[in-house]
């Protein structure tokens, strides 16, 4: 079993996705149904993280980093064997440049 580590980062991209859903586009049922998936991720990481898949980008995909899809997001974490931890760092939507983010954070 895996301890689950969620970033500051990630913390805020949800808040923000969350409340961007919920109060600008007024669709609190989407809001809710993304939070339900984001939970169930952090569930699923705790038993198979290494199941998912390796960022496509070369220099991520050295540096470990995998990404679990939920709706139009991914969820950015890092996988650290010696400990039994999962590093959530970052949430993106799809359409985001996250290779780019991300690169810039490493």
């Amino acid at each position: 079993m895996y301890n689950v580590v969620i970033s500051p980062s990630a913390n805020a991209d949800l808040f923000n996705i969350l409340r961007y859903i919920a109060q600008e586009l007024k669709n609190p049922q989407a809001a809710s149904s993304l939070a339900d998936g984001i939970e169930k991720c952090y569930l699923d990481l705790q038993t198979m993280p290494s199941a998912h898949s390796l960022c496509a980008d070369p220099l991520l995909r050295l540096k470990g980093y995998r990404k679990y899809p939920v709706e139009n997001y991914l969820v950015i974490f890092r996988v650290i064997e010696e400990c039994s931890e999962v590093r959530v760092v970052h949430i993106y939507h799809e359409t985001q440049n996250y290779l780019a983010i991300q690169r810039d954070e490493i």
